[in-house]
C-alpha cells in the first residue's frame, strides 16, 4: 500500500487499470557498488505494472553516460511478451536509460464523414491536405521512457533539468529514495513547474493484490506530486499533459513521460 503525505492536485483517485498499455524500461538493477558491472533491462508495453504484455523494438533504446555522452544499446532482443536488453556500465555516476520519440506533429481532419490523419504541422498541412477537409487539427506530440542507474558515488548531470518538454525533478537523487521518506516530485514543461499534468503512479505486485493500488494525481500550480512510499520496490510513474497552443506549428501540444524507479529499504 502506499501511504499519502502531501499531493498538490485538483482530484485523488483510486484506479486498478489503465485504459491503454503503458509502455515500461525495467532495469534489473537501479543502483550499483562495482565497476563494469552488467545490467539486463526489460521492456514492455503492458496493462498491469511490470507484468509484460507485448515486446516492443528497441532501436531507439539509448544509454546515457555520467559524462552527458550518449550510446546506443545494441545487445538486445525483441520478444514476444517483452523486449530484453544487456549493457555493461563501465564507470562510477548516474546512468540514463530512455527511449524517446522526437518532437512530431499529427494532423488530423474530416473529410466525407470520416476522420483522417497526415503527419504534417500547420505550416506542412496546408499543401497536403485534401479540398474539403473539414474540423483540421494538428496537435505536437513528445514522449520519454526513461530510468536511472547508480554505479557507486551518484552524479548530478543526467537528472537537471534540460529545459525542453516534459520532465520530473526532485531534491531527492534518484539512488537515494527510500521507503518512509518523503518524495516529493515536481513536473516541468520547458523548464518551468507545470500545473495540469495529470499522471498515474503504480508499484511492483499488483498480479497478486485485490487492489491494484495505484494513485491518479494532477498537479497544481507548482508543478507538484509527493507521496510517501511505503514499501520498498521498484515503481513506475506515467504523466501527461495536454493544452491548446497558439504557435505557428500546432494547435495543441501532448507530452508524455513515463519513469521507473527503485524504492530502497529504510
Amino acid at each position: 500500500m502506499l501511504k499519502k503525505t502531501a499531493v498538490v492536485l485538483s482530484t485523488l483517485l483510486l484506479s486498478n487499470s489503465l485504459s491503454a498499455h503503458t509502455l515500461w524500461l525495467l532495469p534489473s538493477h537501479y543502483v550499483l557498488s562495482k565497476q563494469d558491472s552488467w545490467i539486463s533491462v526489460d521492456a514492455s508495453a503492458a496493462n498491469m505494472t511490470f507484468v509484460p504484455d507485448k515486446g516492443i523494438s528497441l532501436a531507439s533504446l539509448k544509454l546515457h553516460l555520467p559524462d552527458g555522452k550518449v550510446q546506443q544499446v545494441t545487445s538486445v532482443h525483441q520478444g514476444k511478451r517483452k523486449s530484453m536488453a544487456d549493457i555493461q556500465l563501465a564507470g562510477d555516476g548516474t546512468y540514463k536509460l530512455e527511449m524517446a520519440n522526437p518532437l512530431r506533429f499529427f494532423t488530423s481532419y474530416e473529410l466525407n464523414g470520416e476522420r483522417k490523419r497526415l503527419m504534417a504541422n500547420k505550416q506542412e498541412r496546408a499543401t497536403q491536405l485534401p479540398a474539403g477537409a473539414s474540423k483540421v487539427e494538428t496537435t505536437q506530440m513528445r514522449s520519454r521512457n526513461f530510468a536511472y542507474i547508480t554505479v557507486n558515488s551518484p552524479t548530478n548531470t543526467l537528472v537537471k533539468l534540460q529545459g525542453e518538454g516534459l520532465e520530473i525533478s526532485s531534491k531527492v537523487h534518484p539512488a537515494d529514495v527510500v521507503a518512509e521518506e518523503p518524495l516529493h516530485l515536481v513536473f516541468n514543461l520547458d523548464g518551468k513547474p507545470q500545473a495540469g499534468v495529470k499522471g498515474v503512479l503504480s508499484y511492483e505486485g499488483e498480479l497478486y493484490r485485490n487492489d491494484a493500488g495505484r494513485i491518479e494525481f494532477e498537479t497544481g500550480a507548482d508543478g507538484a506530486f509527493s507521496f510517501t512510499p511505503a514499501t520498498a520496490g521498484r515503481y513506475l510513474i506515467e504523466a501527461s499533459y495536454s493544452a491548446d497552443s497558439d504557435s505557428a506549428l500546432a494547435d495543441k501540444v501532448r507530452e508524455s513521460v513515463t519513469y521507473t524507479f527503485e524504492v530502497a529499504l529504510p
